[in-house]
């Protein structure tokens, strides 16, 4: 299943983009992330390393999360493996008059007997993509 949201920030792209790309800041500015902690070292680009505690409905799951594409400025791409579940998260910044376009898609696999669940949960991974892009443009409006 896949999740797209686009959201405008007043912040310059420069900065929006620095933000997001250090995915440590992740439980600052999504409600269903209960902890991003950076198990790298190094500059954050490809293959920075990431582990996420993610909670849904009540249980939290672990994902290890890797960049796997990094344009500065323009375009992340991070792939998360998790025990139930894998995630696909690209997110592209454009320029705009006012500030900063983020535009965030998250493909979503559930593995093996969750995945007969799949079909039943998109309007609730929606609800959880639009709190977390919600988050992310109140973060960076208080910055």
């Amino acid at each position: 299943m896949v999740v797209r949201e686009v959201i405008e920030v007043s912040r310059p792209l420069a900065e929006a983009f620095a933000y997001v790309a250090d995915f440590e800041t992740a439980a600052e500015w999504d409600p269903g992330i209960v902890e991003s902690r950076r198990t790298s070292e190094g500059p954050v680009g490809v293959g920075t390393t990431y582990d996420v505690v993610a909670e849904f409905r009540g249980r939290h799951q672990l994902f290890r999360y890797r960049v796997t594409e990094y344009v500065d400025g323009e375009r992340l791409v991070l792939d998360g493996e998790g025990a139930r579940a894998s995630s696909l998260d690209t997110i592209v910044f454009e320029p705009t008059a006012a500030g900063t376009r983020i535009s965030y898609e998250a493909e979503f696999h559930l593995k093996g007997v969750y995945r007969l669940a799949e079909p039943f949960l998109g309007g609730t991974f929606r609800a959880l993509g639009a709190k977390a892009l919600a988050g992310l443009k109140k973060t960076l409006a208080a910055r």
